[in-house]
């Protein structure tokens, strides 16, 4: 098939979209619900995954996206109710004026919005307008072992009546063999009674032994019972899965993201999931990740385009790094940090800059980062020839950082004022001192830490540098993440 990532994106481009996936969601704002004041979600791939730290409302989102549609007779439809309920403990998890408001595909070629709100008489409008399609809401507790059920299936497990059994679906059987890594050589669907109870049990047949649910672990059963709906439903369905790498291991985490790729191909699934897993994410395609973050006045803010090690950086709170950048020396560092920061404080965030020494140095620490997998670049001074193919840049400018950063007027002009110090004057004392020096001699003169005056001269000069030139540089270093 190819990569499927491209096989998936090429069926949602918006000349295909319709008739691969009916009238799909392409737009999403909702305001007043729990932590989304006002909370604009683009919808630019058929799995979106929503990834991001703990309180950022990922799964209020996916509530909240249950209602979009009435859902096909006879199944009940979803209603804000189901989600979001007030009571003592929660008297308002959504304001007075909350509502969300959804644009679906009304054919190839416009589109339909409609708007659930609150009414000043507490009720809710806007649910008739909803268009037909089939929902399925997989909570983190839609599947739970039989035997912490401690159902009827486990507590009279020898008196249990087998009614009838099938065979399961073989592309069911095949997809859970693949996600977990292991051969099922068969697989069946029993109906199972106990007096006036019911139920069916899935059973498989692994290494020439045969057991049900009752004895599968937590990751294999929840597997199992997530294939299993997903190929039953009908096509074009609404699919919503809660963090659906619980108890899974790292391969099968992304296998099963391969797994939702194909079945949405296949069957024209629109998925939506919550999920902290970096290896569920890299085997999805860019477009499918968004991160959820709040924002300085504590609203919540996509952020989409990520790369997986950098979604994984920012949901360790920067303590793994996505990227890990070489300088030359910590000049070098503080300048590319301000730089940075400047642009894009998030990014900065998922990066690791650490001076390494000259070039030969440069090249040979990294040679030896990236042999233990770690994504590595380098950014030579600005009087350094560059290598983009090899991963190789540098820094604005077109000599050493510290001649930059000293022939800036905005600097010069910002220690003049701050310290009384005329820096031709400074220069005019130094003679011949290595340009490295600069910053030790002054930071004397003025008595301030020379790592302390560092920062301060490279956030100031950082200030001046074009803003083109650090948007580059960043674009640049977020490319090359392997």
């Amino acid at each position: 098939m190819g990569d499927r990532r491209n096989t998936l994106q090429a069926k949602f481009a918006p000349a295909h979209r319709y008739a691969n996936f009916g009238d799909v969601l392409v737009r999403m704002r909702v305001r007043g619900f729990r932590c989304h004041a006002n909370t604009m979600v683009e919808i630019q791939s058929p799995i979106t995954a929503f990834c991001g730290m703990n309180g950022t409302g990922k799964s209020t989102l996916l509530q909240v996206l249950a209602i979009a549609y009435k859902r096909l007779a006879p199944a009940r439809p979803y209603y804000v109710k189901d989600f979001l309920v007030i009571g003592p403990l929660d008297p308002a998890p959504f304001s007075d004026v909350a509502e969300v408001e959804f644009t679906y595909l009304k054919n190839p070629t416009d589109h339909k919005t409609v708007t659930i709100s609150r009414r000043p008489t507490q009720r809710w409008s806007g649910y008739v307008r909803r268009p037909d399609r089939e929902v399925y809401f997989a909570g983190v507790g839609h599947y739970l072992p039989r035997i912490e059920q401690r159902d009827f299936v486990v507590r009279h497990a020898k008196n249990l009546q087998i009614t009838a059994q099938h065979d399961i679906p073989q592309v069911v059987r095949e997809a859970a063999s693949t996600i977990l890594a292991c051969q099922y050589s068969a697989a069946t669907s029993k109906a199972v009674t106990y007096s006036r109870y019911n139920s069916e049990i899935v059973c498989v047949r692994r290494g020439g032994v045969e057991y049900s649910e009752a004895h599968m672990g937590f990751g294999e059963g929840r597997t199992q019972s997530l294939v299993v709906a997903l190929e039953r439903i009908p096509e074009k369905s609404l699919v919503l899965v809660e963090e659906p790498e619980t108890s899974l291991h790292p391969s099968a985490q992304h296998s099963l993201a391969r797994y939702l790729m194909d079945v949405s191909i296949r069957r024209g699934h629109q998925i939506f999931l919550t999920t902290h897993s970096e290896y569920l994410l890299k085997a999805l395609p860019g477009p499918s990740r968004l991160y959820l973050k709040r924002d300085s006045t504590d609203s919540i803010r996509c952020r989409a385009g990520l790369s997986a090690a950098e979604a994984r950086s920012l949901m360790t709170d920067g303590a793994t790094k996505a990227l890990t950048v070489l300088v030359e020396d910590e000049c070098a560092q503080a300048i590319l940090r301000e730089l940075l920061r400047r642009v894009e404080p998030g990014f900065l965030k998922t990066t690791g800059i650490y001076a390494a020494g000259d070039a030969k140095s440069l090249a040979r620490t990294a040679q030896v980062l990236r042999d233990t997998g770690l994504s590595v670049t380098i950014v030579r001074d600005g009087d350094q020839p560059e290598a983009p193919a090899n991963s190789i840049f540098k820094l604005p400018g077109k000599e050493a950082p510290e001649k930059e950063m000293f022939n800036d007027a905005g600097v010069r002009a910002h220690v003049e004022t701050r310290y009384g110090v005329h820096l031709d004057d400074f220069f005019a004392g130094l003679g011949n001192v290595n340009h490295h020096d600069w910053i030790p001699r002054l930071a004397i003169q003025v008595n301030v830490d020379a790592r302390a005056l560092l920062v301060e001269l490279a956030r100031t000069y950082a200030s001046n540098v074009p803003e083109n030139d650090a948007v580059n540089l960043r674009d640049v270093l977020r490319q090359s993440i392997r």
